[in-house]
């Protein structure tokens, strides 16, 4: 009976959550077909009566891994890797800072950011490509950890518990469709949301002003200027027709809003710096990931003559295929900066000319100088596979996870050993992968697998035990609740 309580009590939380993140969306859609900005509001206190920890964690896997199967997300390494960083930064700073954060990246053309149950925030790409400066991102990425830090939907959930919740079916539909079309979504919501929308709305508008205060507090103690949050408003509200003042004073934007963020602006933050190369060469080589028409950044009209606009020519010209014009603008500029993705593209252009070669020089003199940094290591060690080097990689992998724990480490180790022919330990590094993933089946069915292997060592079998034995207690933890 405790068990089906308690599934109850998830699926009202999922129904909950979605609803009250999709009634922003739907009021934005309302005012401007090209604009839908949402700030959804992440999952509370796990100590509150009406959800666990244990729970809290498991819904907000459930959310992320129906989100990427639904969804297309940006894989990129380097964007992932920039984001991330300045998203732990920023975690680092708030009142949450003991908490596991994951920032990830959706593809699609509309302007949103959210911060899902379990500390899992995601950013769709326009929002970055509206962005003109750290800051600005900087402080959409703030706004949305101080949802997480303050547990504000927790406390929604508790004063709505009542309220009728809409369906997951309807919700799902409705979220993934209005990542492609607000219009849509808002036509899956329009009949269930009637009943349930205010009183969200009214829970919301406190929650977006705190959010912005602890936000702002957050940016400046990251040493990040916080004019960018009043910025990003700004520019959110001319994409609304006539600010959409009126229409939006109990929402989540309004002209009150704004005028309150650059009201507690501190002078002592005025000069703090608001943007960075790393925030720039992350949006060039988004624009080209996300570009149809890689060629139309070859002409320098359009993409300029400085450091951002020819790397960003030099990734369109790796796009369509013209190694030797990339080659020459990287390696140019490679003698004149030191920024490690100039010469990480640089390999990518002797990679995609069939140079692995040289390619694998250029990585190595990178590691040696940017020891550590995932990028370099991960581009290092496809490049030593293809050069038939696997002991290498895996020597370096090794010790990549001695300070980095992600699956893409692992999925690159079980790689190497396949390559080097140690099928059992690859098999291991597959069943870490998952188990990071949060693929609890698949990977104790990738440590039995490796437990079937012949002629492994004891030591081997009892760590392959241990792990499984540790994932197998995770599966009864939640059965059991």
């Amino acid at each position: 009976m405790r068990k089906n309580l308690n599934q109850k009590n998830l699926f009202r939380y999922i129904s909950f959550y979605l609803s009250f993140c999709l009634s922003f969306t739907l009021v934005i859609s309302l005012i401007s077909p090209t604009l839908s900005y949402a700030k959804l509001p992440t999952l509370g206190d796990p100590t509150l009566d009406s959800f666990i920890s244990k729970e809290e964690r498991s819904l907000g896997l459930a959310f992320y891994r129906s989100l990427r199967a639904n969804l297309t997300f940006i894989n990129d390494l380097q964007i992932n890797y920039y984001l991330n960083s300045i998203g732990q930064r920023l975690a680092s700073n708030s009142d949450a800072a003991g908490d596991i954060f994951h920032f990830f990246i959706i593809k699609a053309p509309t302007i949103n950011a959210f911060a899902g149950p379990a500390a899992y925030i995601g950013i769709h790409t326009q929002l970055i490509l509206e962005a003109k400066n750290e800051s600005q991102l900087a402080s959409v990425l703030a706004h949305e950890i101080a949802h997480v830090s303050q547990r504000h939907l927790a406390r929604a959930f508790d004063r709505s518990g009542q309220s009728t919740a809409l369906t997951i079916a309807t919700l799902l539909a409705a979220i993934l469709i209005g990542t492609q079309d607000s219009r849509a979504g808002q036509a899956v919501l329009l009949s269930s949301l009637a009943g349930s929308q205010q009183s969200s709305i009214n829970f919301t508008r406190k929650n977006e002003y705190e959010a912005d205060r602890v936000g702002i507090g957050i940016l400046t103690d990251t040493d990040i200027n916080p004019q960018g949050m009043v910025e990003f408003f700004e520019i959110l509200l001319d994409k609304s027709p006539e600010g959409g003042i009126e229409y939006l004073r109990t929402h989540p934007l309004s002209s009150n809003r704004v005028s309150e963020a650059k009201n507690r602006l501190s002078k002592d933050a005025e000069d703090l710096p608001t943007d960075s190369l790393d925030f720039q060469f992350t949006k060039a080589r988004l624009i080209i990931l996300l570009s149809n028409q890689p060629k139309a950044y070859l002409d320098d009209d359009v993409v300029g003559e400085g450091l951002i606009g020819q790397y960003q020519k030099a990734l369109a010209a790796i796009r369509v295929q013209n190694a030797d014009l990339a080659i020459k603008i990287l390696s140019k500029h490679a003698e004149e900066h030191t920024h490690p993705w100039i010469r990480l593209a640089l390999a990518e252009a002797y990679t995609s000319k069939k140079d692995d070669k040289k390619a694998l020089s250029i990585l190595n003199s990178l590691a040696k100088l940017y020891p550590g940094y995932l990028p370099v290591t991960m581009a290092y060690v496809e490049a030593l596979n293809k050069n038939g080097m696997p002991e290498r990689s895996i020597n370096i992998l090794k010790k990549q996870l001695q300070t980095d724990d992600h699956a893409i480490i692992y999925k690159a180790l079980a790689n190497a050993y396949f390559t080097n022919g140690q099928v059992s330990a690859a098999l291991e590094s597959t069943g870490n992968q998952y188990a990071r993933q949060g693929y609890i089946e698949l990977a104790i069915q990738q440590y039995d697998n490796a437990l079937k292997q012949k002629n492994i060592s004891q030591s081997t079998k009892q760590r392959l035990e241990a792990a499984k034995q540790e994932l197998s207690n995770v599966v009864k933890q939640y059965d059991d609740h």
